[in-house]
Order: structure tokens, then sequence, then C-alpha cells
């Protein structure tokens, strides 16, 4: 088919136009309404477009429309196309106009909602598309997102590129186990596979036409939509093979590349001086010099989301960050890497580096990134002790923040209080373990220049200790159920608590105080009452409590469900500290239970303290009798709770903590 010079020619293809190759026939899906519009430019190797659309005919939903441009193909691979292909648009042009021009081309053609731009040596593997869509969906910021390429063999080949301060790129390339589910924003992505938003190509004016022939067009889309506060993001969940310099020679790829890099540099002048040079450490500082708020978080473990110990809220505060400001790096440093392989993924595949210092140090580890990070959040108060002086170090124009999950003094001067109530001899030592806690705790707080805190009381306490600090109230974010189950559904009581910390932990202590002294005072009133014990590594003396009227069932996948089982939730604790995290599981799914002023604490009870806190044995056993039997009540608490979770517990409240900080760190708010 001939094209009159100066003019294309598009023509909606079928199998049986030109010349035929028998060993292989494409049928394209026929949408009405396709969400994606797939650009492809063709310049020769008819063979490697064929294997491409294969590839996205078997590993696709039927949700696209597929555009050709062949830029005069000088093998006839215009012509192999029309005849093997069926269902696409095909647009032929009388000289080849480059990639960025056909792609361009296209898109005036194009009706879906994204358009994908694919090289026709592109060949998508299965699952490509899904991560794609959900970072697009996810995230109004990013404009465009990229797959990580492969070689032709399989191996990695980029994950997103570096730009150097003298318009050189070089590939991003991370096989660690962690790195290859996280998406991350990157200084630009090849368009040899981008899935962009047409409403942002088109805003921009595609690519520009100064590129001839290909390279650095991409590049430069990536600045001009920094410019507009846009991202463009590399999702290594997404992969694609890429057949490089497949559609022209090495030889040709490497000129073209030159020449463009030459306009490149004219043109981004004074935003190349800011960036990197070529050197040992330019990977790291090429990958982040676009993003201005870097923020290291220091923590005992990888976030263990199903246990307690402040780990389900150090898990929703990395995912928060992460996800609210996509432009952010946000890194995990984790003083120890067990489980990382159970835990990491989840928080790697909403945005979250994970520091790989398995071949190192965590302090090497942090030294080998001197001067990268905008701020430092420590959690607990032995990381400071840890790692204080090494972030002075090699951190020094970060911000520092403390993070309080709970203040181990106070938890420690109670227990000891209760020891020295029962005649416990080991009372005295706790209470010198308490004082020295607190000195260690203080002089963390003191090293700070924000702290943030589970609790109004315990923020008071910190800004009485260390005053002239900023301090944040931080609770904790959990989902709130959309159905919370009604009265009629549920029986029974529940303790739901994870006991890692040992026999000697404030939830050990309550499940002996409660099958031992209170149980049966309920029992004596509701003799057919069954409890359930809940929660992670149960301890010797937490198991010897089963049997009879008690079982003790261990971890639970779904606590929440779990609470929502049973008409109460019991939970006399007598010593602890900070908030938790079962009784907000209780509030949000708006399940009653019956605590002491130790459990309430940062609660906002407010009136309904008084049905639902007793200190005394006697005081408290009236109220779980009165909530056990009195359904009138128990909806009245049911719904107050509710109430209280929608304003103090769920992830909006959340979020607005997390902002907070971030502000506090001089991050621009989402």
């Amino acid at each position: 088919m001939q094209s009159t010079a100066g003019d294309d020619r598009t023509d909606d293809i079928g199998a049986g136009d030109g010349p035929v190759d028998h060993g292989r026939t494409v049928t394209l899906p026929a949408p009405g309404m396709p969400r994606i519009s797939v650009l492809m430019p063709l310049y020769g190797h008819a063979d490697f477009a064929l294997a491409a659309l294969d590839s996205m005919v078997a590993n696709t939903p039927t949700c696209y429309e597929v555009i050709i441009v062949d830029n005069a193909s000088p093998d006839g691979a215009g012509d192999v196309v029309a005849a093997q292909v069926s269902g696409a648009r095909l647009i032929r042009n009388p000289l080849n106009v480059g990639f960025g021009a056909a792609v361009n081309q296209a898109a005036l053609h194009a009706r879906g909602e994204l358009l994908l731009l694919l090289n026709s040596d592109v060949e998508v593997q299965p699952g490509w598309l899904p991560p794609l869509l959900e970072v697009l969906d996810r995230r109004q910021s990013v404009a465009a997102v990229s797959p990580a390429l492969l070689h032709a063999d399989g191996t990695l080949a980029e994950v997103g590129s570096v730009l150097l301060s003298d318009g050189e790129t070089m590939s991003l390339v991370d096989d660690h186990e962690w790195e290859l589910s996280r998406p991350r924003a990157v200084p630009y992505a090849s368009a040899a596979c981008m899935l962009i938003r047409r409403s942002v190509f088109s805003a921009i004016g595609g690519f520009d036409a100064a590129y001839v022939r290909g390279y650095y067009e991409d590049v430069e889309l990536a600045l001009d939509l920094r410019a507009r506060g846009l991202l463009v993001v590399s999702d290594p969940r997404s992969r694609v093979r890429h057949s490089r310099s497949g559609s022209s020679s090495p030889e040709r790829a490497i000129a073209l590349n030159r020449f463009n890099r030459t306009i490149f540099r004219e043109r981004w002048a004074s935003t190349l001086a800011a960036l990197p040079p070529y050197l040992h450490e330019t990977t790291l500082r090429g990958r982040d010099s676009f993003a201005v708020d870097r923020v290291l978080v220091v923590d005992d473990r990888i976030a263990q989301s199903d246990r307690g110990s402040g780990d389900p809220r150090m898990a929703s505060l990395l995912t928060s960050m992460a996800t609210r400001y996509p432009s952010a790096v946000i890194t995990l440093l984790a003083s120890d890497l067990s489980h990382a392989e159970r835990y990491a993924p989840s928080l790697s595949a909403n945005g979250v580096e994970i520091a790989d210092w398995s071949s190192s140090s965590p302090q090497r580890w942090l030294a080998s990134r001197r001067g990268h990070f905008s701020a430092v959040v420590v959690s607990r108060a032995q990381n400071v002790e840890r790692f204080g002086d090494v972030i002075l170090a090699t951190q020094p124009q970060a911000i520092r923040v403390v993070d309080v999950e709970a203040v181990v003094a106070v938890r420690l001067s109670r227990q000891a209080q209760l020891l020295e109530a029962l005649g416990d001899t080991r009372a005295r030592v706790l209470e010198a373990e308490a004082t020295e806690s607190m000195k260690a705790e203080v002089a963390a707080w003191r090293w700070a220049d924000v702290i943030t805190c589970v609790s109004a009381e315990e923020a008071d306490l910190v800004r009485s200790a260390a005053p002239g600090r900023e301090v944040v109230l931080m609770s904790w974010g959990v989902e709130l159920p959309d159905r919370p189950v009604g009265h009629g559904d549920r029986h029974d009581a529940v303790f739901l608590g994870g006991f890692m910390s040992g026999d000697d932990s404030p939830n050990a202590d309550a499940v002996r105080h409660l099958v031992d002294d209170l149980m049966p005072e309920l029992w004596a009133v509701l003799p057919e009452l069954r409890l359930t014990i809940a929660g992670s590594d149960p301890t010797p003396s937490v198991l010897a409590r089963g049997g009879g009227r008690v079982s003790v069932v261990g971890r639970v996948a779904d606590p929440v469900d779990t609470i929502e089982r049973h008409l109460v939730q019991l939970v006399p604790l007598r010593f602890g500290s900070g908030v938790k995290l079962k009784l907000i599981e209780s509030i949000i799914s708006g399940s009653p239970f019956v605590t002491t002023t130790v459990g309430a604490e940062g609660l906002h009870l407010g009136a309904l303290t008084e049905m639902l806190v007793g200190d005394s044995a006697a005081a408290w056993c009236r109220r779980a009798v009165h909530l056990l039997t009195d359904a009138v009540a128990w909806q009245e608490a049911h719904e107050e709770l509710l109430a209280i979770g929608r304003a103090y517990f769920g992830l909006a409240a959340f979020d607005r903590s997390v902002d907070e900080l971030m502000g506090r760190l001089g991050a621009l708010r989402p």
C-alpha cells in the first residue's frame, strides 16, 4: 500500500492484506470503550512487533485498543503487520518521523483514558498490567508508571533510571527481593513501555519533536511532569522483556542518543547543574535526587503487623507516609531483620524501602548514606541509645524525631507498685529499673527535635521532661468495619492480646488475674459464661489457665473478627503504658469491654468511663455482669464506641496525625 508524500494513511487492518507469514497471526480485542490505547511505533522487524502483540493478547485483559504507526519500514514490516494482525489501527507514514512523533501521531487517534507507549520490541509478561493500574488508581499525583524492564534472557535490566549532571543516564537495577515489590518514584523511566494518563500527555503536548528518531524525549517528559508536580513511578511488580535496539542497529542507537543528549543538555542546563555527577555512590544519590523529603525510620524490627508491642501502629505509620507522600522516600532501618521474608513484602508493596544491611551492619549502612536523609524517626529509647551518635555523625542535617510508642518507665513503675502490694520481693528491683529507664527515655526525648506520643497523658509527661520540643499526638489507625456485628450475633467473653513479652508482661498478668480472681465472681452469677483467650505466643502460665469454660486459642488471623464474635472483652490490666490496641479494636468494632484506669488511658471514653472502667474487683465485676446481661446498656455502649472509633482511631484520623508530623518535617501536604 503506497501513501502520497506528506500524508499518512490510516487503515483498520485485518488478516489478508499484503504478504503473509503463515506461521503467525494475531487477533486483537475490539472493546467498545477501551480503557487503554496501546501506541506502537514500527520501524522494521515485523517479527518483533508480532511477538509484542502476541504477548499483549496472551497477558492482558481485553480492555485495550492498538494503534500502530509504521514509520516507512524499509523491510516491508508494515505490510507484514497488515497481513498478520486483525483488530489494530495501522497508520502508514511515507518517511521515518521517529519514535516521539509517531507516538504523538498515534495519540491523536486514541480513545482510551490511559495511553500505553509500547516499543515494538517489548513483550509484556503475565500479570504485568494490574500493578501499574493500581499505582495510577491509588495516586493521583502519579502521571505515568513503567514496569521493570528485563533483558531478552529474563535478567533484570532497569527499574527506572538516574539522570546525572552531564545529561547522561544510568539504569537502576536492584534485584533484592524486598525491592522487587516496591513501586517507587524515579527521576525518569523508559518510554519503551510506559502507561500514562492521556489527559496529562495531551496537556503537555506529547513528546517534543526536537528529539529526532528517539532517545531523551522520555527524559524530558519526566522533567516536564515534575515541573507540574506530577511523578513518574517504576513498579517492579510488573515485568516486560525488552530486546534493546531491536528496531534499529546498536551503532545507530548510540549516535541518536548522543545527538539528542546535546539538545537535552542545552535545554535543561540549570536543572542538570543541581544533579550529582558520576561517582561511586551515584546510584543512591541519583535515584533520590528529585526527592526533597527523605525520611529514615529506625525500629527494632520489620513491623510484624499481626503482633502487638506497637508493631501494627508502626506498620500503619510507614504505610501512611509512603502512600500519602509518594514523592518522598520512606526507608525503614530495622536493627533485626528476622522474619523479613514474611513482613517486608507488604510494606514494600506500599512503597516503603527496607534497608538491607545484612552484608555489614546498621551503623555502616547509615555511614554509607552520609548526609542523605532530611529526617530520621527513631522508635523506642533503646534505639536512640544505640544509633543516636551515628545519626548525629552521619545525618547532622536531618530533623530528629523520637516516636514514643509507650513510656516503658511508667509500665515498670506500675508493675513494681503491684508487686509491692502483693508482697513480691522483686518490687524493689523493678523500681530501680524504672528509674534507669526513665533516665534513658528522657535523654532520648531531649535528643529529639520532635516527639510523637500515643496519648495526651504521655504527651504531658514528655513535655514536662523535655520542654521546648514539638509534640505530635499520633495514636493508632485501624480500618473501620463496614457492618459492625450486632448484639444478637455475639456470645460469651474474650480476652485478646499478644504475649510476646513473656510471663511478666501486662497481658499475661491480666489473664492470670482474670481467670484466678475475677472469673469465679462472674461464674457465680453467670455459670454458663465461657471465656476465650486469644493472642500470639501464649506463655506457660496463660496456657495453664485453659480448660473447662476457658479456651486458650493462641494467634488469630483477624483480631477484630474474634472480638466481634463475643459480647464483651474482659481486660483487667493492672499495669502497663501507652494505648492498648486490643481496646482500640474493640472500640472501632463497637464491642463493649471492661477494663481498668490503666487500660483506659488514651481511649477518649468520656461518659462511657462509668460503664466500662473499674479498678476494684467488685466494681469491675459489676460492670462486666451489667454488659453481659443488659442488652440496652450493651447497645448504648456499642453505639458510643463506634462514634469514638470514627473520631479518634479510624484510618482518616491517623492520616491526619501523619500529615501533622510530615508538616513538622517540612513535607508538602498531599
